[in-house]
């Protein structure tokens, strides 16, 4: 595994715990902040029944409150100004008007809180200044969202430091994995070849046999599986495998699409191409026909009989999107998360032939080239596989 991939495995590590951290934080805080506004409303909404219960009561305190009762009949309005000298009698009629009109039985207007109380003698509202609750409790609310984000830069801090141990042993294993893989392929090509020869000329001296027939036929499909497991394992190493060039990638696709058509019609498959002209791309043009190819070879092996296939390259944004579709009978839309795994296979019997590698290598040439592999069903037996390319 290359130092890049073990940066982003980092970077994924930290913005994940990050993200994490941050959602609990949020819960935390915003569960404090409405717990706190709700307690000051609820002491608001006592004192202003203390008010209308018994006006002047010492459980409202210093607290200014004044009061504004609206006549509906006669449309008149009677302001009582007489525990504050913070208002006018034509600002408190204002307030009252826009309580009135906004239909809200209680709330805040300003820095007031209201409560709407109606009765024989008309429509009477009643506000509470709250301007040094309000001053308390938005600094509280500051205070609180700032530690928090103080300690989610923190925790950032600390988890970019810890990552590089936190992800050593996952690139150690992953790095001897490849090892392996790439070590055991490169040892069973020699076996692999020499049995092939000798099965070979054993069956040029005497004759066709079935046995022999099926060792050459077995060690061809072993040989061919070993040579994709090394191109996968070095293609996962390291980006610099690929050899990235300027091609008209039009020309290459049109190029793999023709080359199925005769697959198309010895299956008995509708075929249909649209491919969109004079698409260039940088990248690496071998590894780009091996991942059309791997999405063609899957939509002609695992599709339905009779069913039908096409192939479609556009222009997005700034890459284009290669898309294949095939018709399938009776598959579970759960099937779809396992596509891109390695090995991974619909049908396991001799009536398919194949390894499983083939999407797994597409969705890392799509990686490489900036993009992914999407699998998706948009409607009942119909698979849509697409590759976007930056």
């Amino acid at each position: 595994m290359s130092m890049s991939m073990k940066l982003r495995l980092q970077v994924r590590f930290v913005l994940i715990s990050v993200a994490a951290l941050f959602l609990l934080q949020a819960l935390v805080v915003g569960f404090c902040i409405s717990g706190n506004y709700r307690r000051m409303t609820i002491n608001a909404d006592r004192l202003i029944m203390a008010t209308v219960d018994s006006s002047g009561s010492p459980g409202v305190g210093d607290a200014g409150y004044f009061s504004v009762t609206y006549r509906p009949g006669a449309g008149t309005s009677v302001a009582d100004l007489s525990h504050t000298s913070m208002v006018t009698e034509s600002e408190a009629a204002e307030y009252a008007r826009k309580v009135i009109g906004s239909e809200s039985e209680r709330g805040y207007i300003g820095d007031y809180r209201y409560l709407v109380h109606r009765g024989r003698n008309g429509i009477t509202v009643t506000f509470l200044s709250r301007h040094e609750a309000l001053e308390a409790f938005r600094g509280n609310s500051e205070t609180l969202i700032l530690v928090s984000l103080g300690g989610i830069a923190v925790m950032a801090l600390i988890l970019t430091l810890l990552s590089p141990r936190v992800v050593s042993p996952l690139v150690r294993n992953h790095r001897r994995q490849k090892e392996f893989i790439t070590s055991a392929s490169h040892e069973l090509k020699t076996p692999l070849t020499v049995i092939h020869a000798d099965a070979e000329l054993l069956e040029s001296e005497i004759g066709e046999n079935e046995w022999l027939s099926d060792i050459i036929r077995q060690t061809s499909e072993m040989s061919e599986m070993t040579h994709r497991l090394v191109y996968l394992a070095k293609a996962e190493e390291s980006e610099s495998h690929f050899v990235k060039i300027e091609f008209p990638l039009s020309d290459v696709a049109e190029d793999v699409a023709d080359s199925y058509r005769a697959v198309a019609e010895r299956k008995g498959r509708e075929y249909s191409v649209d491919i969109m002209s004079d698409i260039s791309c940088c990248g690496d043009e071998r590894s780009i026909r091996i991942l059309m190819s791997a999405l063609l070879d899957n939509a002609f092996k695992y599709g339905s009989d009779g069913g039908s296939v096409s192939v479609r390259l556009a222009s997005e944004g700034r890459g284009v999107r290669f898309t294949v579709e095939n018709t399938v009978s009776g598959m579970d839309p759960g099937e779809l998360e396992h596509f891109g795994e390695r090995f991974y296979r619909r049908d396991t019997s001799d009536r398919v032939p194949g390894f499983g590698i083939g999407l797994s290598l597409a969705g890392v040439i799509a990686e490489a080239h900036r993009g992914r592999l999407t699998v998706e069903m948009p409607e009942k037996d119909l698979i849509r596989i697409s590759a976007v390319l930056r």
